[in-house]
């Protein structure tokens, strides 16, 4: 909702279920998430729940409620029951392609006199990816709701198709906390009261902060027949946990819509927490590659170690061969322009463990336009004027924000003991 619901193409949550199943298949921790909401003036109101489990063979299952009452009709609510299938493709290699089924079953109470209304159908979803060698990745998804989706009133017996649903996503990830995403869903049916607005537009933006903890968003949506809507949200994730908020506003007196929402990812085993890498974090010089990277609280590690693959190797390799203590370390003589796919893998009693997603670092020398104000600043830390220094290093760190010379500068200029992303005596 924060996306304005341009989320076709990025569905990676325990809510593909909603907005395109295919992205289950993209998870690999069982998960629960619970989301209320209230819409236009608190007129309705929404509660959706949903867990998803992935089974061997990246084979993925998926169960979730969806339920909406409606305050101003006593006793009117419409229920969603849905079962969800997801599976990658082998049509494209590399795990990019992926399929996802819905088998929805459907009840609504429609107040006093008007009796009850239930119903089946079937959705269908697509999602594409394709990383690129800087960082950047494309997606795009297809989303076919309610291909054969009908209504029975029990009170009439009447019984009534409900209209398809064809919704393409597009979506471009800068990096890998900056996207922007479009929908364009397009009813299929010609319905008097929609007119000629079959066709909506769905857009958002997203930015994540403070290593990824911190997620804000905005999109607009057109709205059927109504001007279109403005749309804000926010997230915290934490390792196993996460909380997200969204805010739309609406046109035609119909007020502002809200919703809340809570997921937690399970930890498989004992209950023990796992020391599986996350929040990796990488910065790339000349010839050289910087990675840092968290584990849960509570979990401990033997130590580390870390894995890499450029485009010119054909297996990946151990890039030091003893044994990380720390949860750094910087890679020097990496070739310059070469993409390296990396990950790092936990130790636990003597035997590698749990492994990070795949980060991909392209090694470059400093821009040029960032260079000045690098030597600048290193010319007066070097006369211990700090103040000055830092000034000329963040004034490079605008124009280079990824470079690890001009974060390790930073880092010396910001600790009173001067040290910076690794010691002297830390991990080369």
């Amino acid at each position: 909702m924060g996306l304005a619901g341009a989320y076709t193409a990025l569905a990676e949550d325990v809510s593909a279920s909603y907005w395109n199943p295919a992205g289950f298949a993209l998870l690999d921790e069982p998960e629960l998430s619970l989301m209320g909401g209230s819409y236009f003036n608190d007129k309705n109101r929404n509660l959706f729940l949903a867990f998803q489990y992935p089974l061997p063979d990246n084979i993925h299952l998926a169960l979730s409620t969806n339920h909406l009452f409606f305050t101003d009709v006593p006793g009117g609510r419409e229920d969603q029951y849905t079962a969800s299938l997801a599976i990658p493709m082998d049509l494209v290699p590399g795990r990019r392609l992926f399929l996802g089924v819905n088998f929805r079953f459907l009840l609504a109470e429609l107040g006093p006199g008007f009796g009850a209304a239930s119903g089946a159908g079937v959705d269908v979803g697509l999602l594409f990816r394709q990383p690129f060698k800087d960082e950047t990745e494309f997606r795009a998804g297809l989303m076919m709701t309610d291909i054969s989706t009908s209504v029975h009133f029990d009170q009439t017996g009447v019984e009534q198709a409900v209209p398809a649903v064809l919704t393409p996503g597009l979506c471009y990830k800068f990096d890998p906390k900056t996207l922007i995403s479009l929908d364009l869903p397009w009813t299929l049916a010609d319905d008097a009261l929609l007119g000629d607005d079959n066709l909506r537009i769905r857009a958002g933006a997203e930015r994540w902060f403070f290593d990824g903890k911190l997620g804000l968003r905005a999109g607009f949506t057109s709205f059927l027949t109504l001007e279109g809507s403005f749309s804000l949200g926010a997230s915290y994730r934490a390792p196993d946990w996460s909380l997200d908020y969204a805010f739309m506003t609406h046109a035609d007196g119909l007020g502002n819509s809200h919703r809340l929402s809570g997921g937690y990812y399970f930890q498989p085993g004992t209950g023990k927490r796992e020391p599986k890498p996350y929040m990796v974090r990488s910065f790339v010089g000349d010839e050289k590659i910087y990675l840092a990277w968290d584990i849960p609280e509570g979990s401990e590690a033997d130590g580390y170690l870390v894995y890499l693959k450029s485009d010119e190797d054909q297996d990946f390799h151990r890039a030091k061969q003893d044994l990380l203590k720390t949860k750094y370390c910087l890679l020097r003589g990496a070739k310059n322009g070469v993409r390296y796919r990396v990950f790092i893998r936990s130790v636990v009693d003597g035997k590698e463990a749990f492994s990070c997603n795949e980060w991909v670092a392209v090694p470059r020398p400093m821009a040029e336009n960032a260079k000045k104000y690098y030597e600048q600043g290193l010319a007066a830390f070097e006369q211990k004027k700090l103040s000055a220094a830092l000034y000329s290093a963040h004034k490079a760190e605008e124009l280079d924000p990824n470079n690890y010379d001009i974060k390790n500068l930073i880092r010396k200029l910001e600790t009173s003991h001067h040290e910076g992303l690794v010691p002297e005596e830390g991990p080369q």
